[in-house]
């Protein structure tokens, strides 16, 4: 992980991950937003299934199958906390075509889910913090200790990036954007349901987003 780079990435760019940000009708934090305010209100409904299924894509190409998705919603509605554990109960039941995957992504926003203190892995957070490889695996045992050791990575790489002041000063610049950004669209912005850890998170991979296409 290259923090100046990061830094010198963020602030170059900031009013084009704020406009990613504002997609589809500023999206990315309205889902959010119902997300963290339905899960307050156990028990986890339909409608809260349906918009964290869109949110975070768990019926894409590469997602859930019913049976995957209604044990997902079971760990989260159990609060399990053990990423070991929820991975090993999603791979034991067999995927589209037939295959046993160890869904690392799904896990730690379940994870986010029950504590918006721990951070998100995707594509993108994982290429601009160079995370390691998720390896191939011939036993869930070798694959779930992969996994494990890329989430630690992770943390650590977000515990050190959150207490840095050059980033803690580049995310009180962003909520300033944002505020500024969502009062003139008119969308409400909820600031107290966004932890610094989800900031992070979402300028990160908007400025992912906002790199592939400078690239382009």
């Amino acid at each position: 992980m290259n923090i100046e780079k990061i830094i010198g990435q963020l602030n170059k760019y900031t009013p084009e991950i704020v406009q990613v940000l504002s997609i589809n009708n500023w999206a990315n934090f309205r889902l959010y937003y119902q997300i963290k305010e339905e899960y307050l209100n156990k028990p986890i409904s339909d409608e809260f299934k349906n918009v964290f299924a869109i949110f975070y894509i768990l019926n894409g190409p590469n997602g859930l199958n019913n049976k995957q998705k209604n044990k997902f919603f079971e760990l989260l509605e159990t609060r399990e906390t053990s990423l070991p554990k929820i991975l090993a109960g999603l791979y034991e039941i067999p995927g589209y075509q037939g295959f046993h995957s160890l869904f690392l992504s799904f896990g730690t926003k379940l994870l986010h889910t029950l504590d918006n203190s721990l951070p998100i892995y995707d594509r993108n957070i994982a290429s601009l913090l160079e995370l390691p490889t998720q390896e191939p695996y011939e036993s869930l045992e070798e694959g779930s200790k992969n996994r494990v050791y890329i989430y630690n990575e992770l943390k650590n790489d977000f515990t050190i990036l959150l207490d840095n002041q050059e980033i803690k000063s580049c995310l009180v610049n962003f909520r300033k954007h944002l505020i500024q950004a969502t009062d003139i669209d008119g969308f409400e912005w909820k600031d107290g349901l966004l932890s610094e850890t989800k900031l992070l998170d979402s300028v990160l991979w908007a400025l992912y987003t906002v790199l592939q296409e400078t690239v382009l």
